[in-house]
């Protein structure tokens, strides 16, 4: 059985790889997927779900 721990790890392997992207729709694609194994690890957690990631990243690089 996979832990919190590990989609967390996942989600940060998706984080490299969304840095590393050659264009938005890919980075987009990785945050998503991203969120995905957050949401994941804090559902297991019993947590409430975080805030969309790619949401605040694409209001960030709006306001800039």
């Amino acid at each position: 059985m996979m832990t919190p721990e590990h989609y967390r790890e996942m989600a940060e392997e998706c984080f490299g790889w969304a840095r590393e992207a050659q264009t938005d729709e890919v980075r987009v694609c990785y945050l998503n997927l991203a969120q995905t194994w957050l949401d994941a690890a804090t559902w297991i957690d019993g947590a409430s779900p975080t805030r969309s990631l790619v949401q605040s990243s694409l209001e960030r690089k709006l306001a800039a």
